[in-house]
């Protein structure tokens, strides 16, 4: 389904729905009954038998769905309590039909009381909203969170911009469940609404996905067969068949994040990999990994020959920012050879004036994407697709916004995200394998977007399966290496 494929962002939602009624002849009530509907389906799925239910309504298309929301929970005998926080003047066309509607059932509405459902529903604002939420909504809001009830959040919780995903208000509603209507919501699959949503389940509302085509959307990883697994290699090959990656860093007391990125690249299927290290690592990582190809770097220089016969070159991992970390960059950036960019790497290169070679990668985390573009990490939060454009305009590059709902962009647009939000990711050394997984993958696609992709997929997925192995806090980076299954 088309709505599935991609998320969009609140914008691009009103537009489908705007195609969807003014073009395609679906009536908005028509819309809206099908949104409660869904929503109704769902909270019963989870909670299948409240005593009561209570829905918190503003003035707005929200507080539509939220009325006839709750003329379908009266119709199946559920108490319902409507909690009327906006203007009622204010509501217009398919909200006041819906207001009208349940008035007829003989449901009223409430003011100020106690929330006293068993499931309390966020039925306050909806995609448009822009700017400070201010009271009553605000306190509306605060009572939701402090009701300590399950909560559904209609399209998403009250206080998240559907645009960007940033907080409106301090506390957005914290949901436990969010039906989204139309489209999959950016907002809600990257960056720190995702802590807010709880499960979203979406619903495209029965649209035609000829309204989809017309709106662009941002596409899921992964976007093609060839962002999924690597290709499979044929009986005759060998390893020069599959590239030669340089993995360099390491810095004095910081071996091991360029051991996780030279074993996450071995793994991943590159047929050679070098490691350019400090000379107090060489030896400990050759008996850990006796696969490596491992160099001792006294002062920061790196062999000529083998930077010419790497195809790829991941820098970053443990490197450090004092001086010998300065000449190995120096050195690499001169190669001309294209480039995996992480770590101290992005700090050194944000402080310097280095411009990378064509065909590079960085994968910033959000402290790092924001020393890249002179900000905040909270600027960088509060807009992610935003950041991305940003960042991969100013570096020319392919480039990826780690955290949750992972981005990727080139050269300045948005090309997909991750909707895998992984929390045993949240461990050291995660990056550093993530690194190794995008440097192998580029070694043998020679394609660094479809390498990204894919390795992004791959590092979100081995995450998936190491906690299931290892139930959440006791996954380690080690553990996403051991359950890579690119060929799979």
């Amino acid at each position: 389904m088309a709505s599935l494929e991609h998320v969009f962002t609140g914008t691009e939602c009103r537009e489908i729905d705007r195609i969807a009624i003014e073009e395609l002849g679906i009536s908005g009530y028509r819309l809206m009954y099908r949104a409660a509907s869904f929503a109704m389906a769902e909270l019963l799925k989870r909670w299948p038998q409240p005593k009561s239910v209570s829905i918190v309504c503003g003035s707005g298309n929200n507080a539509g769905d939220g009325y006839l929301l709750a003329g379908a929970l009266h119709s199946r005998q559920i108490p319902v309590q409507i909690v009327q926080v906006g203007d009622v003047d204010r509501l217009r066309g398919d909200a006041k039909q819906a207001l009208e509607s349940i008035t007829k059932l003989g449901l009223t509405l409430t003011r100020g009381q106690e929330i006293l459902g068993d499931v309390v529903v966020d039925a306050l604002l909806g995609t448009g909203t822009r700017g400070e939420v201010r009271p009553p909504i605000a306190e509306a809001i605060e009572r939701i969170n402090a009701s300590e009830k399950p909560v559904v959040a209609l399209d998403l919780p009250s206080g998240v911009d559907a645009d960007t995903g940033g907080f409106l208000i301090q506390e957005p509603v914290r949901a436990d469940l969010t039906t989204c209507f139309v489209g999959r919501k950016l907002a809600l699959l990257t960056g720190k609404a995702c802590n807010v949503a709880g499960e979203v389940v979406t619903s495209s509302l029965e649209i035609q996905s000829e309204a989809f085509q017309r709106v662009a959307g941002l596409p899921v990883l992964p976007t093609n067969d060839a962002e999924r697994a690597l290709p499979k290699r044929q009986p005759s090959s060998h390893k020069r068949h599959f590239g030669h990656a340089l993995i360099v860093g390491g810095n004095r007391g910081m071996g091991g994040a360029v051991l996780l990125t030279g074993e996450a690249c071995l793994r991943t299927g590159a047929g050679l990999v070098s490691v350019v290290t400090h000379p107090d690592h060489a030896g400990n990582l050759l008996s850990r990994r006796p696969e490596l190809m491992i160099r001792g770097s006294v002062e920061g220089e790196i062999d000529e020959s083998l930077l010419a016969q790497a195809d790829v070159i991941a820098i970053g991992p443990g490197l450090g920012v004092d001086e010998w970390a300065h000449q190995l960059m120096a050195n690499v950036y001169e190669s001309g050879n294209p480039l995996v960019v992480d770590a101290d790497a992005l700090n050194l290169h944000a402080k310097s004036s280095y411009v990378l070679p064509p065909g590079s990668v960085v994968t910033p985390h959000p402290g790092e994407a924001a020393r890249l573009l002179d900000t905040t990490t909270v600027a960088i939060e509060d807009d992610r697709l935003d950041a991305i454009k940003q960042l991969t305009t100013r570096l020319q590059a392919v480039g990826v916004l780690k955290g949750a709902g992972s981005l990727i962009g080139n050269n300045g647009e948005a090309y997909a995200i991750c909707d895998i939000a992984e929390p045993a990711l949240s461990t050291a050394g995660s990056g550093d394998v993530l690194t190794g997984i995008v440097t192998a993958a580029y070694a043998q696609l020679r394609d660094p977007l479809c390498a990204t992709a894919l390795g992004v997929f791959l590092h979100a997925s081995a995450g998936q399966r190491a906690r299931s192995h290892a139930e959440g806090r006791g996954v380690i980076a080690g553990d996403l290496i051991d359950a890579l299954r690119p060929w799979g």
